[in-house]
């Protein structure tokens, strides 16, 4: 896919999904001249086993390191403390739909990625519900009609129902590092092999998916949508 002069936008449940997901798209965007648009759901304190909990001002931090590392502009819904963070799926379902619209709208991108339906965490699964309901089909003279739909990849084999098969890939050749790297700027999240998320494993999945097209690294996605 070429992607110079396409503008993308990556709706992120929280700060780190968009690299774990899409860091070798974000770096290919960035090699390719392409506009890179983060739309995060929510910061937060969260609890976490190994280290605590975080500040969200740490993630904030952290997001701004990474913004400026893979050159992309982002924006936050939700930020700080509220009930929102991490209970995305008791809020209602229109409190994510109509920002989700409004970036849309507004960003008017040519491909768009969202998180996978049958995540294991809630959170992920409303963003992605409110995602189908935003990017409904309707004429473009009434709103901007995103033709390339995107469901990019968590790199973790438990979840809901079957894994879904991919049927688009983006070749990430030679950026594999870069998104190790990216990931490690994510400090309170990265964690060190073996973990899912860890550099490492991110690797892996990119070499994996890789051999699957017959190229060094790959990211895979499930094309919801596809008008050309």
């Amino acid at each position: 896919m070429i992607l110079k002069d396409k503008k993308i936008l990556i709706i992120s449940p929280h700060p780190d999904d968009e690299v774990i997901c899409c860091g070798g798209l974000i770096e290919k965007a960035k090699r390719e001249e392409a506009e890179v648009f983060v739309f995060y759901i929510c910061f937060g304190k969260s609890r976490q086993l190994i280290t605590g909990s975080t500040d969200p001002e740490i993630r904030l931090r952290e997001t701004e390191q990474v913004a400026q590392a893979g050159n992309f502009k982002y924006k936050v819904l939700f930020k700080g403390d509220g009930n929102e963070w991490l209970r995305l799926d008791t809020i209602a379902q229109v409190d994510l739909i109509n920002p989700i619209e409004d970036v849309i709208q507004e960003i008017k991108p040519d491909i768009i990625c969202i998180p996978p339906g049958n995540s294991y965490d809630q959170d992920h699964r409303a963003v992605h519900t409110a995602c189908i309901t935003a990017l409904r089909p309707i004429p473009q003279n009434i709103r901007h009609f995103v033709s390339i739909v995107l469901m990019y990849e968590e790199p973790y084999t438990w979840t809901l129902g079957k894994l879904e098969k991919k049927n688009f890939y983006i070749d990430t050749s030679g950026f594999e590092e870069k998104k190790a790297e990216l990931m490690k700027l994510h400090a309170s999240q990265n964690r060190e092999d073996p973990f899912p998320r860890s550099g490492d494993n991110l690797i892996r999945y990119m070499k994996i998916r890789g051999a699957e097209i017959g190229a060094s690294s790959a990211e895979a996605y499930t094309l919801l949508r596809g008008f050309f």
